[in-house]
């Protein structure tokens, strides 16, 4: 008989794994103890391997995974081989990178008590449940909610309230933080760290270190190529781990600098908005837009132009994806007009639209659905009817833009057997296989490393004949260090428009609208940098080091 108050929750011993129709283990020989109250912090580069060792310790591998897997899984003093799914239901509660494909019901009280209903917990229990979980989560205002009208950090919200339903002794988060605003991520971390003191075992993957320190992680894991590279104190970790890989806090990436062992700085430079008086790309004129009964945007009016970078900002639910959805048809307005390129959308369909805008949705699973990467790839161009004789060199062009040039064949690859940042990388490419003139991102570091997304963003910004970038995002320092003008939503009205400079100059509005102010937004107010945009981390620290010396 285990000792649940002293043995360890999870047992890893000898793991390695191999998809079946992969080509390198995507686990190597992984071994790994972790203890009743812990919080683990999980990170790496985008394809190292977090996603398959979270799907070895919910039994996900090899019950729903196949694949050659040898070594042993033990959670709760179950062996995940020998336990069915149900029976693992009962120790260990996940939450995926994509939150909306674990949503089953139709309204949000019906989804919280899904888990526990389908175990055949008491009625009586089950309410005591959702009382204390709505309460401990923030969730009491979406319980008037369905589902399909959640954003994406709402149903994150939802799908992290319902792992707690289960009261499991392991829990399991895959990049929580990549929907949430940082008000509800601040929300998530004290009470991940609240259910660590009470006994749960928390496993955090995650790329935003510097967030994630709120919780207070007992230790790091750090992978590469599927193998463990480093496992041990968190300040350990942040003298030792590669800041271009995962996002460090500023003062770390100081300290590498002034010690000379930090990269040298990328190019940060700013870029010139072309003002050629064209017409704007977008115009809102007096939008009201939403789902069903419920108005999410209210009259908006904003016009961005052809040739900008603009992040849109703003706390979960204020109508940051209606924003644009309205733009590309994939949202009907209740009120005023869209306009792009100075003529209405009415009566556009969204096929005609994909020429001028690719647009990236935040679940890379709403895009993906070919047999191959290359098919994905090429079910634009083949359906707009393009010259087959370029096929080959689109393909190619499309993986190295994104970065999965170097994954071995990758183009015959299915793309659910991609990590969820490698999915999320194909889906971009997808958009710029239609060669579109402005891309529509949302969310578009969600699930990947600190190095994958600021090397995209660089990259896109190269790609001849695409004029103009709007990306949603949560990621304070990425639309800080790379949009020219920042849009921040509340409420679905905006509530601010400027460069990054300007918007952030309002401390009270910054906070009203849910953001938290970063280590590195910080320090470039407090060095007096100016310019259209903030300094990146390497930047910024080889100025202030090479002023120090």
């Amino acid at each position: 008989m285990t000792n649940p108050t002293t043995d360890p929750v999870v047992v890893v011993e000898g793991l390695s794994f191999r998809y079946r129709r992969g080509i390198e283990p995507a686990l190597r020989d992984i071994a790994l103890e972790i203890q009743p109250g812990e919080v683990l912090l999980v990170a790496g580069p985008s394809g190292c391997g977090k996603s398959t060792l979270i799907r070895a310790l919910n039994g996900l591998i090899p019950h729903s995974y196949s694949g050659e897997l040898t070594g042993s899984v033990r959670v709760g003093g179950l062996d995940t081989r020998a336990t069915t799914l149900k029976g693992l239901a009962t120790v260990v509660g996940t939450v995926i990178q994509e939150p909306t494909r674990q949503l089953v019901a139709s309204t949000v009280p019906a989804e919280l008590t899904f888990g526990p209903e389908n175990l055949g917990v008491e009625h009586e229990e089950i309410g005591r449940r959702l009382v204390a979980v709505a309460a401990a989560s923030g969730l009491e205002p979406l319980l008037g909610r369905t589902t399909d009208e959640l954003s994406g950090g709402e149903a994150q919200q939802i799908a992290i309230g319902g792992a707690l339903m289960l009261r499991p002794r392991l829990l399991v988060l895959d990049e929580p933080l990549a929907n949430l605003d940082p008000a509800s991520a601040s929300r998530l971390l004290a009470l991940v760290r609240r259910l660590a003191d009470e006994g749960t075992a928390v496993v955090l993957v995650e790329h935003r270190i510097e967030d994630v320190l709120e919780a207070r992680p007992e230790r790091a894991l750090y992978m590469e190529d599927g193998a463990i590279r480093y496992l041990g104190s968190m300040a350990g970790f942040l003298e030792t781990a590669d800041p271009t890989r995962v996002k460090l806090p500023f003062d770390a990436w100081l300290r590498r600098a002034r010690a000379g062992a930090a990269p040298s700085a990328s190019s940060d430079s700013d870029a010139d908005v072309v003002a050629n008086g064209q017409a704007p790309r977008i115009e809102w004129r007096g939008v009201d837009a939403g789902y069903d009964d419920r108005t999410v945007l209210h009259e908006i009016s904003a016009a961005l132009g052809a040739h900008e970078r603009v992040a849109v900002l703003g706390p979960n639910g204020s109508g940051k994806t209606t924003l644009f959805k309205s733009a590309i048809g994939l949202r009907p307005l209740t009120a005023g007009d869209v306009l792009v390129d100075g003529a209405t959308i009415a009566g556009r369909g969204v096929a005609e639209l994909a020429t001028t805008f690719g647009y990236v949705f935040q679940n890379p699973s709403q895009m993906l659905f070919a047999a191959t990467v290359r098919e994905e790839l090429l079910f634009g161009p083949r359906n707009l009817l393009r010259d087959p004789d370029g096929f080959d060199g689109l393909v190619a062009t499309s993986l190295t833009r994104v970065g999965l040039d170097e994954e071995p064949e990758v183009g015959e690859r299915p793309p659910r057997t991609l990590s969820h940042g490698q999915q999320k990388r194909l889906a971009i490419a997808v958009a710029l296989a239609l060669e579109p003139r402005t891309l529509v991102l949302d969310e578009p570091s969600a699930g990947q490393d600190y190095r994958s997304a600021t090397a995209f963003m660089r990259e896109v910004e190269r790609i001849a004949g695409l004029e103009s970038i709007y990306f949603v995002t949560h990621d304070v320092d990425l639309a800080l260090t790379t949009a020219d003008r920042i849009i921040l939503l509340k409420d679905g009205r905006i509530a601010a428009d400027g460069t990054p400079h300007e918007v952030v100059q309002d401390r009270d509005r910054w906070r009203a609208c849910n953001l938290r102010e970063t280590s590195l937004m910080e320090a470039n107010r407090q060095h007096g940098v100016r310019g259209s945009r903030f300094l990146g981390p390497e930047a910024l620290a080889a100025q202030l080091s090479h002023q120090a010396h």
